[in-house]
């Protein structure tokens, strides 16, 4: 904002009662209570009930499709937009890594992995010899 000693991204926040100071004040017992409920080490009492119940649901569907797919919108969008081709070198093979070790947790969770073991294990066996054909 013209004219004033701070841009509006530096001024003190209002509350909806508009008075300065306040929504700073809560914030700061906000975060008190939080690190001494992180001190008492329960984790399921760092979240109000709402997020808590959100953080249960999702981590109760033990799938990753939705974090994989995330990372895979993020690449084509970098690709999409990103021009710079040094940014687009050091962009472009972090989310590849990302993607790569969600697809493999998410292979892992699903059991896939564990066939593919047994079938790789199993075709090796056969292959010295040593199982049925």
């Amino acid at each position: 904002m013209r004219g004033a000693e701070q841009c509006r991204a530096h001024q003190p926040v209002a509350d909806y009662a508009g008075q300065p100071g306040d929504a700073d004040e809560r914030r700061g017992r906000a975060a008190e209570a939080f690190q001494q409920r992180l001190e008492r080490g329960s984790y399921h009492d760092l979240f109000d009930q709402r997020i808590a119940g959100v953080i249960a649901r999702a981590g109760s569907e033990g799938s990753l499709n939705d974090e994989i797919g995330a990372l895979r919108l993020v690449l084509a969008r970098v690709l999409a937009e990103e021009e710079d081709p040094a940014r687009l070198a050091t962009s472009i093979p972090r989310i590849v890594d990302a993607v790569v070790r969600a697809v493999r947790a998410q292979r892992t969770l699903s059991g896939t992995m564990a066939e593919d073991l047994t079938e790789a294990l199993t075709q090796m066996l056969i292959e010295l010899g040593l199982g049925e054909e």
